[in-house]
This record gives C-alpha cells, structure tokens and sequence, in this order.
C-alpha cells in the first residue's frame, strides 16, 4: 500500500476502535459523541507540529500545503472520544454515574491548561509535543487536586488509553513499517522508542490526554460516581 495513504489508514485504524467502543458502551455514547466534538477542534495544532514534529502524508496534500487535513481531524476526533469513555466502560460492572444535582460548570483546569500551553509555546516554540504532555499533566493534576474522587477514573483511563494507543500504532506499523522514520523529525526527539518502533512521545502524549479526557466530561457536566445497583 502506498504510504501517501499511510495517514489516512492510521486514522481509519483508530477510527475503528473508536466504532467498537461506541458499540460496546451504548450507555456512554452520547459523552463519547461529547468527547469527540470538543476534540475535534484540536485537530489545528496540527499547524504548529507540522514540520517541527513530523511531516505526515495526507490526501490532497493537505497537510504539506496547509500543516493540516482531513486526517488530523478524524484522529482528533477519534482518540478524544475513546478517551473520554475507556474506563468507564472497563469499571461499568462495578460502576455507574449519576448526576447529582444541577451545578454550574467549571473550565478553571482547562483555561489553565491553554494558558501554561501558550506560554511554554513562546518560551520553547520548538518543543510543541512536551508543550502540550506538560499542559495536560498539569490539567490532570488540577482536574485530582478539585474532584479527587475522579482519580481511579483517570488513573484506569490514562493506563488502557495508553496502551490501546500502543497496540493500534504497533498494527499501524506493521503495515507501514519505515513510517516513524520517514515522517516524523527524529532529531527533535528523545530518540526512545517503545518496542523499538513508537517513539516515547506518542506515549506520554497518550497518558497525559487519556487522563484529562477520563475526567474532563464528569468534571465539566457534575457526574459522580457510585457503586453499581447503589441508590
């Protein structure tokens, strides 16, 4: 398969765990469909990773004219959304989510994120990818620090997300097995690599956002969480 569509495949790889997941959790769809829209637009950052991080093949150029196409925002879309629901569908037996009472909405760790974001942006705006693995473990910590009782979730989710995102990249790599080394700029990262194929970056990448997008929409909408068949 020519690597042109490489991208396009990887996306559609990740896709369609994001469609297995929306089939087997039917009661977290509709926060699934959540996490999915509000990521989606995270798709621009595209512009400030391409060509600092990597220089992926996209259809119709896209990413080599404008440092962003359509398979940034399928992927966006895709890993949000599975992150969002990962732990609760694997703690559905012995969790269930209720909310409480009408509250209003907090976005004080994510402003906070944007915020720390842009500003090690300007300090090293070379360094996008520890840019935002720094961002969102610092919305993690806010996220624990205000709703501690979101830890386990975030924790179970950051783990599995995690290690979801390492096996798809790991089947995605064995279709385009000299992927990493003709895309992405090498020198520009710490030059580990996981199973000697994926680099440590997309890993922490995964751990920092699985856990902020495990917590974000219970904490954004007021969920808590109680042992299943409690009243």
């Amino acid at each position: 398969m020519s690597y042109h569509y490489a991208y396009f495949v990887g996306a559609l790889i990740y896709a369609a765990a994001w469609v297995a997941c929306f089939t087997v959790g039917k009661s977290h769809r509709s926060q699934m469909a959540w996490g999915s829209l509000v990521s989606a637009p995270f798709a621009l950052t595209s512009l400030l990773f391409i060509p600092q991080y990597w220089s992926p093949p996209s259809l119709f150029n896209l990413d080599d004219r404008f440092h962003v196409g359509i398979e940034d925002f399928v992927w966006a879309a895709v890993v949000g959304g599975i992150a969002s629901v990962i732990a609760e569908i694997l703690l559905e037996e012995r969790l269930a989510a209720r909310r409480k009472q009408r509250h209003k909405r907090h976005y004080a760790p994510f402003v906070v994120t944007v915020a720390v974001f842009a500003a090690l942006q300007w300090w090293h705006p070379n360094k996008t990818i520890y840019n935002t693995i720094i961002a969102f473990a610092v919305c993690t910590v806010m996220i624990a620090f205000l709703r501690s009782d979101l830890i386990p979730t975030m924790a179970l989710g950051s783990l599995n997300f995690t290690l979801l995102y390492l096996g798809l990249f790991l089947y995605f790599l064995l279709l385009f097995p000299d992927f990493v080394h003709r895309y992405y700029n090498l020198p520009n990262l710490l030059g580990i690599y996981v199973a000697g194929k994926v680099p440590i970056e997309e890993l922490l990448f995964a751990a920092s956002g699985g856990a902020v997008w495990s917590g974000a929409y219970e904490y954004v909408m007021g969920y808590r969480f109680e042992k299943a068949g409690a009243a």
